[in-house]
């Protein structure tokens, strides 16, 4: 397929290089041999969830060292890894602290590429750990989960610890009157001499701290990341709030302090897909996020001007010179979760910020925002109102928008536009999300079927928001397909850990098949549409996509059993049916679903996180902020 058009504004001019296939938990800089390098930490995980398991050791904790300017190899050290990491210098020599969240850190000497011993003292998993220079030399501190504070000298070996009676969360090192002092934060923040153990004052914070940072300059400020995603700056000699960075839509999860070339402070702010860059000075952004390898990436300051992302889901590092100047990004500004194609010529998309918004079909260009909601968004739809769906000729077309995230911003309600008109919400009752919307026209009416994370499976009239109805059965709805057959409009309907049902919308009763025996648990409903032998369903389990004749049962695999976990699909049901399969390792395969075969195939740079079939048999794909439309 040929690209028609795309909302790519290609790479960031920010971006100094990239290095791929690098599995990070943590990065920090460093100087090897007089050459400045990188070193990441790297800790075990879930094999299970790793959609790359094949590719790499899971289970292999290791620390690795990188030429910063080409991305070389310079040394590895197997079997030491984990989520925290300090680098140091030691009469000369770059030292490494790492450790993951439930053991005791080790020191790793970078030149040697071996183990250099434990850090001595710690009875209880460490939660923060970070390099300070104490004026009697380089340590680390450490913060334990029972509320200790240890301050080890790389020098001498001397330790020291005092309890701080709270539970930690955080730690930063900072320099007041040219003194270090230790910022041990949780539900408070409290300064502590690491030399005395003494306590010398607090901060005053408004919610529990996750994270803090300070900066390379040995000055005061630090960063302090709330649980919310706030993020505040504050002068830890003085108690003044020196700039804060509001929570906004999406969940910040980690934090660096870094310097431009010309002195000036920002804080970098990283979510589950880009980087916001904050200036201290101005108390604003500095320039749009930085997108890239940075799906919940580790953040470093590695130089005047330099930030290195390193991002385990991408498995790449990004190199950043975050003091150019870079206007605003053409292209969706959140990662973008689902598409619809709109029969006025519009592209609908949802973003994981809460955004609602429209692109012209023919070649891409933005339209107006619809609204946004208060929470991501994860199904949307466009439904043609006129005299044949029972509303007044001239109604143009209804936009639907459904979201919510119950471990965040919940949100049941079904958002309704139309005609260019404000948002029209209307409560589902779905406990926090709207998962799934479907639309139909039943009866001359046009309705949307809905669900959530309960059992519940509404049936809303678009045009007015009345409930009129709904489908029972047991299990939350991971499913549902819309279509006809025999002439009557149908729902396929699959349940987690439930039944599948076919079922007649007009009469809303349950159509018997051999499909519903058949399907296997976890096994999700995508499209209803057609194959070679009549009406069939077709079905998503983990990897394995599956077309099955609703008339005989049978199924027949679309692609790999046990493949990539499939990330979007897209069904084409006008003329001749087509499919479309988006996956993890960025493929997207089509199939002739008349033939059950291979129909093409393509890449993209990142996974597919939404497709949709324009009328004429183009594709629509988006990947992360990215959209584009594909042509044969």
């Amino acid at each position: 397929m040929r690209t028609v058009w795309t909302t790519d504004p290609g790479d960031d001019p920010r971006l100094l290089r990239m290095l791929p296939r690098i599995r990070a938990d943590a990065v920090a800089g460093a100087v090897l041999g007089g050459a400045p390098v990188l070193v990441t930490a790297a800790g075990p995980h879930y094999d299970g969830d790793c959609p790359r398991a094949g590719e790499h050791d899971c289970a292999a904790p290791s620390v690795q060292v990188r030429d910063a300017a080409t991305g070389e190899p310079v040394r590895t050290v197997p079997g030491v890894g984990g989520h925290l990491l300090a680098t140091a210098s030691v009469r000369g020599r770059p030292m490494a602290a790492v450790c993951d969240w439930d053991g005791a850190p080790l020191l790793v000497d970078l030149e040697a590429g071996a183990v250099a011993g434990r850090l001595p003292g710690h009875r209880s998993a460490v939660r923060a750990l970070v390099a300070a220079d104490l004026g009697s030399g380089p340590a680390v501190l450490t913060a334990d989960g029972d509320g200790t504070v240890r301050t080890v000298h790389l020098e001498t070996g001397e330790v020291r610890a005092f309890g701080t009676g709270r539970r930690l969360h955080a730690l930063a090192s900072v320099a007041i009157g040219g003194r270090p002092v230790a910022v041990a934060a949780g539900g408070a923040v409290e300064l502590w001499s690491p030399d005395s153990g003494a306590r010398i004052g607090a901060l005053p914070v408004s919610a529990e701290v996750r994270k803090a940072a300070s900066w390379p300059d040995g000055g005061a400020a630090v960063a302090l990341l709330a649980a919310d995603g706030g993020v505040e700056v504050r002068d830890a000699a003085s108690g003044r709030r020196l700039a804060r960075r509001p929570a906004g839509d999406l969940d910040v999860d980690g934090i660096a302090g870094v310097l431009t070339g010309d002195g000036r402070r920002l804080v970098a702010a990283a979510d589950a897909e880009a980087v916001h860059l904050w200036d201290v000075g101005a108390d604003r952004p500095a320039g749009p996020p930085l997108v890239g390898p940075t799906a919940w990436p580790a953040l470093a300051g590695t130089g005047p001007g330099l930030l290195a992302t390193a991002s385990e889901e991408d498995e790449a590092i990004g190199v950043w010179r975050v003091d150019l100047g870079v206007p605003p990004r053409g292209g969706p500004g959140g990662t973008v979760r689902c598409i619809a194609v709109s029969p006025d010529g519009r592209v609908i998309t949802g973003g994981a910020d809460g955004t609602v918004a429209s692109w012209r079909l023919e070649d891409g260009a933005p339209g107006p925002v619809l609204g946004v909601l208060p929470a991501p968004v994860r199904a949307v739809a466009a439904v043609p109102l006129g005299a044949d769906t029972g509303v007044p000729a001239g109604a143009g077309t209804a936009v639907l928008a459904g979201g919510g995230d119950l471990l965040g911003r919940t949100d049941d309600r079904l958002h309704r536009w139309s005609g260019g008109g404000a948002d029209r919400p209307v409560r589902t009752g779905h406990r926090g999300e709207v998962r799934i919307i479907a639309t139909a026209v039943v009866g001359g009416r046009a309705v949307a079927l809905t669900a959530g994370c309960d059992e519940a499976l509404h049936i809303t009239d678009p045009a007015t928001g009345e409930r009129i109805g709904g489908l029972p059965g047991r299990g939350r709805p991971d499913g549902v397909a819309v279509g006809a057959l025999g002439g009557r409009p149908v729902a396929a309907v699959s349940r987690a850990f439930g039944r599948f049902r076919l079922w007649d919308l007009a009469d809303r009763a349950p159509l018997p098949t051999p499909a519903a025996d058949a399907m296997e648990a976890l096994e999700r409903v995508h499209a209803l549409t057609r194959s070679g032998t009549g009406p069939a369903v077709l079905t998503v389990r983990g990897g394995t996509v599956r077309l099955r004749d609703l008339g005989a049962g049978a199924a027949r695999l679309l692609g790999p059993e046990d493949g990539a976990e499939v990330t979007a699909l897209a069904v084409h049901d006008a003329g001749d049916p087509r499919a479309a399969v988006a996956r993890a390792d960025g493929s997207i395969a089509l199939f002739d679903l008349e033939a059950g075969a291979a129909a093409g195939a393509f890449g993209l740079p990142c996974p597919a996180t939404a497709l949709a079939w324009a009328p004429g048999g183009d594709l629509v794909a988006a990947y992360r902020r990215t959209l584009l439309r594909l042509g044969r």
